[in-house]
C-alpha cells in the first residue's frame, strides 16, 4: 500500500483545521494528483505482477552513495533519491516514475512547452538524476544489473503534441501494452539485490518537518476524512457525517485525533487533555485514559 507523504497528510488536516493560502491548496491537489496517479499505475502493473516472482518495490527513497561520508549535515538536508516505483522483472531493472498532469503539452527543439508558450522543466531531468544516483549505488554492490529509467505519463486525458521518439517515456494509451513486453518473471534470484537496495532505504517521512501552524490556531473537532465536514455526535460509540451520510466508531476517530496531532507535529505532548480539546470537548479525557489503559489506544 502506497503511503501519504507527511507533507500530504499535514495539508489534509490543515484543509479542514485551518486557512490554507492559495499556493498550499493548490500544492495539495498536486499531492493529491500525484498520488492517484500512482495508485492508478498500482492498479494497472499488478495485474502482471500477482502470481510472479516479479519484484516491485514503491515508494524508495535513498541516499545518495556518497552521503555516508557527510559527517556535518543532518539527515534532513541531505539529498536523496526518491523513486515511485523500482521494478525487477525479466532481469531487468526498471524505474517509474508517475506524472498525473491535467493539462497538455507540447514537446519542440528537446524542450516541453505548457499550451500557453511557457516553458515547462523537462520530466527526463528527474529520470537522468535518478539514473546517475542509483546508478553509482547498483555499482557499489557490484552488480551488472541493466537498468531502465521511465516516465509514465498516466492521466489518459492528457495529450502530449510532438511526442519524442523514446523508451524513456510511456503515455497511458500505450501502458499497458508497454507492459506487457517488459514484465516477465526473473530468471535469477534477486533477493541480494533486494536485500541491498532496502538496507540503503530511509524513511523519508520520519525526516520530512513538522508543521509551523499552532495548536491554539488550530479548528477544534472532529472533521470527516472524504469531505472535511465537522462531525456530528450520533451517540455514546458513534460520530456521524451528515454530508456522506458515513457513521464513525469513537474508537476509530480517537485514534485518527492522535494520529493527526503526531503528523502534524512531533514536539506536541499528546495527552487526554490535549486530545479533549482537540476534539472540541467531543472525546473526554476519561474515555482516552480508560481506552489507553486497555490497550485500545496508544498515545
Amino acid at each position: 500500500m502506497r503511503a501519504k507523504t507527511r507533507r500530504h497528510q499535514q495539508l489534509e488536516i490543515l484543509s479542514a483545521r485551518y486557512r490554507l493560502s492559495a499556493y498550499e491548496k493548490d500544492e495539495l491537489q498536486k499531492l493529491e494528483d500525484g498520488y492517484q496517479g500512482e495508485l492508478q499505475f498500482d492498479g494497472i502493473i499488478g495485474s502482471f505482477i500477482t502470481g510472479t516472482n516479479i519484484i516491485h518495490m514503491k515508494d524508495y527513497s535513498c541516499h545518495p552513495e556518497d552521503a555516508p561520508g557527510i559527517l556535518t549535515k543532518s539527515k534532513e538536508d541531505t539529498s536523496h533519491i526518491q523513486i515511485d516505483n523500482v521494478v525487477v522483472a525479466k532481469d531487468f531493472l526498471y524505474t517509474f516514475e508517475i506524472k498525473n498532469y491535467n493539462f497538455d503539452l507540447f514537446y519542440k527543439d528537446a524542450s516541453w512547452y505548457f499550451e500557453n508558450g511557457n516553458e515547462f522543466t523537462s520530466p527526463l531531468l528527474q529520470l537522468g538524476r535518478q539514473r546517475d544516483m542509483l546508478g553509482k549505488m547498483l555499482r557499489s554492490f557490484d552488480s551488472r544489473i541493466r537498468m531502465f529509467n521511465v516516465v509514465v505519463f498516466i492521466n489518459e486525458n492528457q495529450t502530449i503534441f510532438n511526442l519524442p521518439a523514446t523508451t524513456e517515456i510511456i503515455v497511458r494509451s500505450h501502458l499497458h501494452k508497454k507492459l506487457s513486453k517488459a514484465m516477465g518473471g526473473n530468471q535469477y534470484d534477486h533477493s541480494h539485490l533486494v536485500s541491498r537496495l532496502e538496507s540503503r532505504k530511509v524513511d523519508v517521512l520520519k525526516y520530512q518537518r513538522d508543521t509551523i501552524v499552532e495548536f491554539r490556531e488550530l479548528e477544534k473537532g472532529l472533521f470527516c476524512e472524504q469531505c472535511g465536514r465537522k462531525l456530528l455526535r450520533r451517540n455514546r460509540d458513534w460520530f456521524r457525517c451528515a454530508a456522506c451520510e458515513v457513521d464513525f466508531p469513537i474508537l476509530d476517530a480517537t485514534a485518527r485525533l492522535i494520529c493527526e496531532l503526531k503528523v502534524l507535529n512531533r514536539s506536541w505532548k499528546v495527552t487526554p487533555s490535549l486530545i479533549q480539546t482537540f476534539s472540541d470537548g467531543g472525546i473526554s479525557e476519561f474515555y482516552v485514559r480508560s481506552n489507553v489503559k486497555r490497550g485500545r489506544l496508544k498515545l
